[in-house]
């Protein structure tokens, strides 16, 4: 298994990444400065971490992470496929679309980091990661207020309701998500009696804060996962005390009203009057979507990030006239289906049922209560909340994802009782003058790192350059900036529509409709460039009829097409 010092290292780039991934912002680097920039950091790191696990790959097959190991490597091997032959362009497919870059990259990135969580996991991490949460759930409170208070530090324009804290989200739903789930974390520490008294009430303080947040932003997502964790962390102190009436009664209760809000959701049951908003009509209507876009494809999907190309193929006959548009199903299991297809949604399901098999596990076997592996439960059942109503966002996956190899990583190494406990007290101290004695890495592992390394930024490199150089030419009317930019790899449908866009408003329409005609070739699926090339006042007849022949396949029941 995993040398000493590199389980060392790869325990703080797990929190180095669950860290900097949520609340890194560029600004004044790209146009989209919230995704972009997550995705960037979570690939480079993720090709470090495999490079970390590559010496003790081989000893997985025969451990107690085989399981893990192997559903990992076949969603791997799934994405690879779905990205070969969903026929999506294959480039964005891998990087995802613009401000969501929910492609392959950062399914395979999400992945590797859940299978490197899941080897360092034990009770002295979790402790670790608690706090690391709720640091960075502290620096959301406080930043989210300085937004809802007008005091943005940053020049967002906030599309949303006036002051509503997006966070480092890029979104009030997204920033609720979040604070509902540190809630969570915040509040189930309050139980934790080695704490004293001042940082109990601290903790209850910092809950209430996360609350205020989400009532702030105006999202009702907060509220619900917040509402699910905080059941399930009762539930888990309950059967975990041996209060095992009380939990079963707990759970049949929990259990009836989550099936009640379920089949609300679906507009079904005695809840579905309650929960007939707009946004969740809007929301079902996705979902249908989604549904269809499986049953049509059901091997490869849509294609990765591809479900806001096939909204307008696949929506159902009720949304024909209206004004419904999404680039997501506002359901990470729906995007993942519609997306990858049957396969990648039954790995996915097969993933998540690990770890509840987990969960179960750990419940049973144990004495005592664990209130940091409780918290970060009750954590992970609020991101899953959050992921049936809501879109995937990177800052709020790396958590699901993470919490999931946690989880499964500690009912594997609990399995034994921590040999420190075992150990009378000199011993404990000498094993704890062990652990942090500074140990060298071997030749084989320094070799891995140092390719991770340079392989990571081989592949997050180009990423980066390529989309700054560009809007820092867009800011400073560097036309020929902006021209050379464009092209530079890996390619972007955005930066192609721009570019098309700067030139017809230069009125230099030969180079707008050169620029479309080897951009539609690229991503013949895009809505946006077909309808671009509408708007070119010297289009010929031919290329007009052609670009409206090709929006009515994109869009086959829009009675204006």
């Amino acid at each position: 298994m995993l040398e000493l010092r590199s389980k060392q290292i790869l325990e703080t780039l797990i929190l180095v990444a669950v860290a900097v991934i949520t609340l890194v912002v560029a600004p004044y680097t790209f146009s989209d400065p919230m995704g972009l920039p997550k995705l960037i950091v979570l690939a480079f790191l993720a090709i470090v971490v495999l490079s970390l696990m590559l010496p003790a790959l081989k000893s997985l097959v025969g451990s107690s992470y085989k399981t893990l190991a192997l559903l990992i490597a076949l969603f791997i091997i799934q994405i690879f496929l779905v990205i070969l032959f969903s026929g999506a362009n294959v480039t964005a497919q891998f990087l995802g679309r613009y401000q969501r870059q929910t492609g392959g990259l950062t399914y395979i990135s999400l992945a590797l980091l859940m299978l490197s969580a899941s080897l360092v996991s034990n009770i002295h991490f979790l402790k670790r990661f608690t706090r690391i949460s709720l640091v960075v759930g502290a620096i959301l409170i406080v930043y989210g207020n300085l937004q809802y208070l007008g005091l943005e530090p940053f020049p967002y324009i906030n599309a949303y309701t006036v002051n509503a804290p997006i966070g480092t989200f890029g979104n009030p739903n997204f920033q609720s998500a979040f604070m509902g789930m540190t809630a969570v974390i915040f509040f189930t520490m309050v139980l934790n009696n080695t704490y004293k008294n001042p940082i109990r009430i601290g903790l209850a303080l910092a809950g209430v804060a996360s609350l205020i947040v989400v009532y702030e932003t105006r999202s009702t997502q907060g509220y619900l996962n917040f509402i699910a964790g905080l059941g399930v962390v009762i539930l888990l102190w309950l059967f975990m005390t041996k209060r095992k009436t009380l939990g079963l009664i707990a759970a049949g209760l929990g259990a009836i009203g989550g099936v009640s809000i379920f089949l609300g959701l679906l507009n079904a049951g005695p809840l579905a009057g309650l929960l007939s908003e707009g946004s969740l009509t809007a929301r079902r209507i996705y979902w249908r979507t989604a549904v269809k876009m499986l049953t049509d494809h059901p091997f490869f999907g849509v294609g990765m990030d591809e479900y806001g190309n096939w909204f307008s193929r696949s929506r159902p006959s009720d949304a024909f006239a209206s004004s419904y548009y999404a680039d997501s199903a506002h359901n990470v299991y729906l995007d993942i289906a519609s997306n990858g297809g049957f396969p990648l949604l039954a790995i996915y399901l097969a993933v998540l049922a690990l770890v509840i098999i987990s969960i179960i596990k750990v419940v049973k076997r144990s004495k005592e209560i664990d209130l940091h592996f409780v918290a970060l439960v009750g954590a992970w059942v609020a991101y899953q909340t959050q992921a049936f109503i809501s879109i995937n966002q990177i800052g709020l996956a790396i958590w699901g994802w993470v919490l999931s190899g946690l989880i499964i990583g500690y009912e594997i190494n609990t399995k034994v009782k921590e040999i420190a406990r075992s150990l009378p007290t000199r011993g404990k101290q000498q094993a704890k003058q062990v652990k942090t004695l500074a140990q060298p890495l071997s030749s084989s592992v320094v070799v891995t790192l140092f390719a991770g390394i340079l392989l990571g930024a081989l592949l997050s490199g180009p990423i980066f350059f390529s989309n700054s150089r560009f809007y820092a030419a867009l800011k400073a009317n560097d036309f020929k900036g902006v021209e050379s930019a464009a092209y530079l790899q890996p390619h972007d449908e955005r930066r192609f529509y721009l570019l098309a866009g700067i030139y017809r408003n230069a009125k230099m329409d030969t180079n707008a409709i050169e620029v479309l005609k080897e951009a539609t070739i690229t991503y013949p699926n895009s809505f946006d460039l077909w309808t671009l090339w509408l708007t070119i006042p010297t289009a010929t007849p031919s290329d007009i009829a052609y670009a409206k022949a090709q929006l009515k396949r994109l869009d086959p029941f829009n009675p204006d097409l």
